[in-house]
């Protein structure tokens, strides 16, 4: 019997089956150009591109999609004969209402934690562009997420405290996103972070994530806030971390008044521990319940949720009993 896939005809026409972004911001910019298929797989041809709802979103001959004001547009592409159609959601995330923390810099954008990362959530305007303190093996402050294992970033099975400050400046990252744009990007330090924080219109947060912050090397939290009010950002900072010790050993130390933030990722309503310290409340979006926040803030303290990336979510934050939200992508409107 003759394989009928084998005789079944092939038409070229475009398609969106690759295209997996669903919502854009006012003003937003994105590439809608679908792909095109023939008989003998992708191919060339050329693409019309009229907009369905052309109050809602704009689109140009190159296939440019802009978001004009918030609702749910379609994208039609003619190529071949054929149509492929895409909506878009366009929702309006204006800053104002809550504020925007980048986390990692934009960690969904770029390799986390690098100075690209964080120039990229600074030229978008985020409130507050949020890092990693770690520990080198000769006590200085870089910013690393995974202190104990390199093996993600780096490749190796090693800590941050294994290597000194100029032998990580010569390693280069194996993995983070769109790692094939900054092939030469290095672990930065801590001043470098905040010589570009005192010069923009963010603000940074600071979490304490090595261990020996509160153990042997406790002594570096003076030098930690020394630091930021070297720096101009004594009243612009939020240090935070999810290491209870780490708080309280900064407290102990924080005579410039930095406002300090306990980082949970589970069921928490210990409103008075909050109080007692005046430690502002940064919660799991997953866990996080909206009347034990509300109590938080009529505490007179703040609240942080995270990680926020869906722009749906963030929208209904907006409403919301929180103070920001934190994101590894832009979700507002810039």
């Amino acid at each position: 019997m003759a394989d009928e896939t084998s005789t079944r005809r092939v038409f070229a026409h475009p398609t969106y089956k690759n295209f997996t972004i669903t919502d854009i911001r006012p003003n937003q910019s994105v590439m809608m150009v679908p792909d095109i298929y023939g008989p003998n797989g992708k191919m060339t041809a050329k693409v019309h591109y009229e907009s369905a709802d052309p109050d809602i979103l704009s689109v140009d001959e190159t296939g440019k999609v802009t978001g004009l004001k918030e609702g749910y547009g379609e994208i039609l592409a003619y190529a071949c004969g054929k149509l492929a159609r895409y909506g878009l959601e366009v929702i309006d995330l204006p800053k104002g209402i809550k504020g925007f923390t980048g986390h990692r810099g934009f960690r969904k954008l770029c390799v986390e934690n690098t100075m690209p990362s964080f120039k990229m959530a600074v030229e978008a305007g985020c409130d507050f562009v949020e890092t990693d303190i770690s520990v080198t093996k000769d006590k200085q402050l870089v910013l690393f997420h995974d202190t104990n294992h390199m093996k993600r970033m780096m490749g190796m099975d090693m800590k941050i405290s294994d290597f000194t400050l100029e032998e990580l400046k010569t390693m280069k990252f194996v993995s983070g996103a769109h790692l094939e744009n900054y092939p030469d990007v290095r672990i930065p330090t801590f001043e470098e972070y905040l010589e570009l924080i005192e010069h923009s219109e963010s603000n940074p947060m600071i979490e304490l994530k090595d261990e020996s912050l509160s153990k042997e090397n406790s002594d570096l939290l003076v030098t930690i806030r020394d630091m930021i009010d070297a720096h101009h950002l004594t009243k612009r900072c939020r240090v935070t971390s999810a290491i209870k010790d780490n708080l309280l050993a900064y407290e102990k130390i924080n005579t410039s008044h930095h406002e300090l933030w306990y980082i949970l990722e589970k069921d928490f309503e210990d409103l008075d521990l909050l109080v007692q310290h005046q430690w502002n409340y940064s919660i799991k979006h997953s866990v996080a319940k909206k009347d034990f926040c509300q109590k938080v803030l009529d505490a007179g303290l703040k609240v942080d949720v995270w990680i926020i990336n869906d722009a749906k979510v963030a929208k209904k934050l907006l409403s919301w009993p929180c103070t920001s939200m934190t994101s590894d992508i832009c979700l507002f409107n810039h």
